[in-house]
C-alpha cells in the first residue's frame, strides 16, 4: 500500500514538473516574440526615420536667376551658363578678406578653360563704397585675368542674401546649388579641391 502511495505521489510530481516546463517554455516563447516583435518595429522605425533625413539632404536647391552687367555694361545672366558649373564669387576692392583670396581664383580662372567652368567674380557695385571704376582699376592694377561682373542693382546680392563678402557659390551644370561657402576667404587648395569636386558632379 505505502509503495502505491509513493508511485502516485511520485507520477504526480512528475506531470506537475512537466506541466511547469511546458507553460515556463510558452511564456517564455511568447515573451521573446513580443520582445523581437518590438525590437522590429523600432529598428523599422529608425530605418524609415533615417530613409527620411537622407531624403532631405538629397534635395538639391535650384540657384536662383539673376542679371547683372559686364564692363561693357551688357546684361549677364546666370540661366546663360546652364550646361556649364559656376563658381559665383562675391567681392568688393575694399574688403581685405576679399583681396586675401583674389590670386587663387586668378590662378584657378587660368587653369580651367571657359568651356570646362565659368567663375564669375561678382563686385558688389553699390556706386558708393564700391564703384566700376574702383573694381576695375584693383583688377587691372594686379595684372588679374577674370570675368568680373557687376551687380549695380544687387539683384544678386538680394537673391542670394548676401550679408558678407567674401562668399563663394557652387552652382552645378544642371543650375543646382552644390555648395555654399559661408563669408569666409578660402584658399587656393580649398578652391581648386571643390572645383573638382563640382566638375564630377
Amino acid at each position: 500500500m505505502n509503495n502505491n502511495k509513493k508511485l502516485i505521489i511520485l507520477v504526480v510530481g512528475f506531470l506537475t514538473f512537466s506541466i511547469f516546463l511546458v507553460a515556463a517554455y510558452l511564456g517564455y516563447g511568447t515573451l521573446a516574440y513580443k520582445y523581437n516583435n518590438k525590437n522590429i518595429i523600432n529598428e523599422s522605425e529608425k530605418s524609415q526615420n533615417q530613409n527620411s533625413k537622407n531624403n532631405k539632404l538629397k534635395v538639391k536647391l535650384k540657384a536662383k536667376d539673376f542679371t547683372i552687367y559686364d564692363e561693357n555694361l551688357k546684361e549677364v545672366k546666370l540661366s546663360d551658363y546652364i550646361g556649364t558649373p559656376v563658381v559665383l564669387n562675391f567681392w568688393a576692392s575694399w574688403c581685405p578678406p576679399c583681396k586675401e583670396e583674389m590670386p587663387g581664383f586668378n590662378e584657378m580662372s587660368k587653369k580651367y578653360s571657359k568651356e570646362k567652368i565659368a567663375i564669375l567674380m561678382i563686385n558688389l557695385t553699390d556706386g558708393e563704397q564700391e564703384t566700376t571704376n574702383k573694381a576695375q582699376k584693383y583688377i587691372k592694377s594686379n595684372n588679374y585675368d577674370m570675368k568680373l561682373l557687376f551687380d549695380t542693382k544687387l539683384d544678386a546680392a538680394n537673391k542670394y542674401n548676401i550679408t558678407s563678402i567674401p562668399r563663394t557659390i557652387f552652382i552645378d551644370k544642371d543650375g543646382y546649388i552644390f555648395k555654399d561657402n559661408p563669408a569666409g576667404v578660402l584658399s587656393k587648395e580649398e578652391l581648386e579641391s571643390q572645383i573638382e569636386l563640382l566638375l564630377q558632379a
